[in-house]
């Protein structure tokens, strides 16, 4: 990324003011391990990186091989970890934040601008709502006008989008 006369990137975004570390929980589908990576690193004005916890099944055997290939071709980093309380206890986050529609939920519109430091996201990968262990991890976080229902690779993609544009924003 370029730089203009005040050290802020030509996005717009300060460097180094957010580092979001986006850990993908329970997934069993190698496609959806692809999707994730696409998703995280796909916003080039976001500087984050990716975690997977809990992979089993197919994603485990096939996706995590093809995932990892296609990362080290993009130059990108990938950390595989068996449970997301290890993610905090290896990387030490500021703050933690769970994707997930709870009644002590806030939305991500108004979180987002506020956002610093280094930040994990924990997402639940699978098709189940996230376990009472997952919600205990930190502050619960959602897209207001989304359905519960909603894939996780929506959600995210709408939660990153929404981190994005108001860092960039925040910082013009």
């Amino acid at each position: 990324m370029g730089r203009d006369r005040e050290g802020v990137g030509v996005t717009g975004g300060v460097e180094g003011s957010l580092e979001l570390v986006v850990v993908v929980n329970n997934v069993s589908s190698p496609q959806r391990l692809i999707d994730f990576a696409k998703l995280v690193y796909g916003l080039t004005n976001l500087r984050s990186s990716l975690v997977f916890t809990r992979v089993s099944g197919m994603a485990a055997q096939t996706g995590i091989p093809e995932v990892g290939r296609y990362l080290f071709r993009l130059g990108k980093p990938l950390l595989i970890l068996p449970t997301p309380q290890d993610v905090i206890d290896l990387l030490k986050p500021d703050k933690v934040l769970v994707l997930a529609k709870t009644e002590v939920s806030k939305d991500i519109e108004e979180v987002a601008s506020g956002l610093r430091g280094k930040v994990a996201l924990v997402v639940n990968g699978g098709d189940t709502p996230p376990s009472k262990t997952e919600l205990s991890l930190g502050d619960h976080v959602m897209v207001g006008e989304l359905d519960p229902s909603t894939p996780p690779q929506a959600a995210l993609a709408i939660t990153l989008y929404v981190i994005a544009k108001k860092l960039t924003w925040k910082n013009i």
